[in-house]
Formats: C-alpha cells, structure tokens, sequence
C-alpha cells in the first residue's frame, strides 16, 4: 500500500475519512438533495446534473492549482464515487468533498448508507460493477469509513508518489 499525505482520520459534514497531514490549499464540499423532500440550505438535484458539476467544479480547481496532469483521473473519480453515492444512497442526500493539498487530492462522498462498498468480480457481459474496481485502480489510496457511510481516495501528484 502507499503511503499517502494523510493519515487516521477526522470526522467532517462527510463523515470520518482520511485526516490530512498537511496544509490545505483548497476545499470545496457541498451536500445534494436527491430525494423528493425538501433539505433547508441544501443544492437540489432535479435535474439529475450533479455528477457533470461536480466533474467541471473539481476540474476548474485542479486548473487553478495548475494539478492538470491529475484532470482525468480525478474526473473518472469523482463521476465513479458520485454515481454509486446516488446510486446506493439511502438518506436522500449525498455530501462531496474535494481537498486539495501540495501534495495531492482528496475526494469523499457519503451516501448516508450504512452497506459498505465492496470491489465486485464481474464478467464481460455485465453493465455494473466496475465503478470501485477503477477506483482501487486509478487512486493512490482509497477506503470506506467505519461506518460504511463514506467512501473516500487521494491521488498523489507525480513528484509525492
């Protein structure tokens, strides 16, 4: 396993992940309502958008931080962990985190659900599935909280690896 910029963990509006060992640079986290029942403050998914928000939000903050050569990896990530929060959520929310240090990023979502997200072993045919497999893949670390709520993975930028 690799050792990453962060260790144990903290509890967070995401729930317990990774706590970072470094300074932050930047964060954006922003809960989802995906249910049908009003949430006060929080951003409305009526339209089922979320996901290509949150891909151009986390792109324009890798840009800004001149982390391009992470773009496409934190983007697959990102729809992969969104797409199965909205998926396989049960509390009619999804709350995302984005962290970015010097060393890297980070990336939470919680789906309030308590089933823990396991890797699958699928067959060609299959349509699911592969979403944590190309997490486990893609990202430098990854995990799930104890409580099964929130699942999390960073990506190192080239010179931390």
């Amino acid at each position: 396993m690799i050792k990453t910029a962060y260790a144990a963990t903290e509890t967070t509006p995401t729930g317990p992940i990774p706590r970072l060992a470094e300074p932050v640079c930047d964060e954006f986290a922003v809960r989802v309502s995906v249910g049908s029942a009003t949430y006060g403050a929080l951003e409305r998914d009526v339209d089922g958008q979320w996901v290509g928000r949150l891909r151009r939000i986390s792109a324009a903050k890798l840009r800004a931080w001149g982390l391009d050569p992470l773009m496409d990896d934190v983007q697959l990530l990102v729809s992969e962990l969104v797409t199965n929060a909205l998926r396989y959520g049960e509390d009619g929310e999804v709350a995302f985190r984005l962290v970015i240090t010097q060393q890297g990023v980070l990336i939470a979502v919680n789906d309030g659900s308590s089933r823990r997200p396991r890797l699958s072993v699928v067959d060609d045919a299959s349509e699911t599935g592969r979403g944590l497999f190309l997490v486990a893949a893609i990202a430098d670390d990854w995990g799930v909280s104890a409580d099964g709520t929130t699942t999390w993975c960073t990506l190192l930028v080239a010179e931390a690896r």
